[in-house]
């Protein structure tokens, strides 16, 4: 009996059994590493390299995260500077504040030294009662002013002394020149302003303006049993927002002193 010789299967046979699936899959593979082969060979011709495209994006990664935290640094001492400038700001306002209250205590207290001293000793060396200051400030109504007017006994402190302010307002109403007593401000014609002390004494009245009045300047006279004569000064009509200076009474001293 012949034996039976069973032939292989051929590669193309085989091929021809492969499921269909396989066969999808076989293409895309090869076609995928037709295409990269390709793509490298490409770069090679456009002489890229790689692995040196790696290298550079790693440093320039380096970088970006040193320029961040540069950048978070200078970030921190910009706001710290900020910080230094608002307070030496406000620290600088401080000063300027500080040296305006002390150049205004030095100003008050110099103001007063003056004062006491026309009492004490006038510069011109004359004795006896006089006007030493007048000032005008706002009332609280309409048309209101408080006059104020400071009288002081220079030389001259042996006994209090005692009589009558007169206060004429000047002005114009309309065209014509107009005059008004204190007393006729007062709403009482014949009244006049009393006063008694034995050093300096600040006198207040508050009076009001008709309308129409235009006031520029004041006439005080100042009668008293002291003296031979009346004692006379005029004064602009200078309102001010508080009594300071020239025109009124020194802020420390009380408002008369008859010790």
């Amino acid at each position: 009996m012949a034996g039976t010789t069973t032939e292989a299967p051929s590669p193309a046979t085989l091929l021809q059994k492969l499921p269909r699936w396989l066969w999808i899959a076989g293409v895309v593979v090869l076609a995928a590493g037709i295409f990269w082969l390709g793509h490298r060979q490409g770069q090679r011709a456009a002489g890229y390299d790689a692995a040196a495209g790696a290298r550079e994006r790693r440093t320039l990664a380096a970088d970006v995260a040193r320029l961040e935290s540069a950048n978070t640094a200078l970030n921190a001492s910009v706001a710290e500077l900020e910080m230094a400038r608002r307070l030496d700001r406000e620290a600088y306002g401080q000063v300027e504040r500080t040296l305006g209250d002390l150049q205004s205590r030095l100003a008050r207290q110099t103001d007063d030294l003056a004062f006491y001293r026309s009492i004490v000793s006038p510069a011109d060396g004359v004795q006896g009662l006089r006007i030493q200051r007048f000032a005008v400030r706002p009332g609280t109504r309409p048309r209101e002013f408080v006059i104020e007017v400071t009288l002081i006994q220079a030389m001259r402190q042996d006994s209090t002394v005692a009589g009558l302010v007169q206060v004429i307002v000047q002005g114009m109403e309309g065209d014509r020149p107009v005059r008004y007593s204190v007393g006729q401000l007062l709403g009482h014609p014949q009244a006049q302003l009393p006063f008694s002390f034995r050093y300096f004494q600040t006198i207040e009245s508050a009076v009001t303006l008709p309308d129409g009045f235009q006031p520029f300047d004041v006439e005080v006279s100042v009668k008293s049993g002291r003296t031979r004569s009346p004692v006379h000064q005029s004064f602009p009509w200078k309102v001010t927002e508080a009594a300071s200076g020239e025109e009124a009474a020194p802020a420390d001293p009380p408002r008369g002193s008859s010790r």
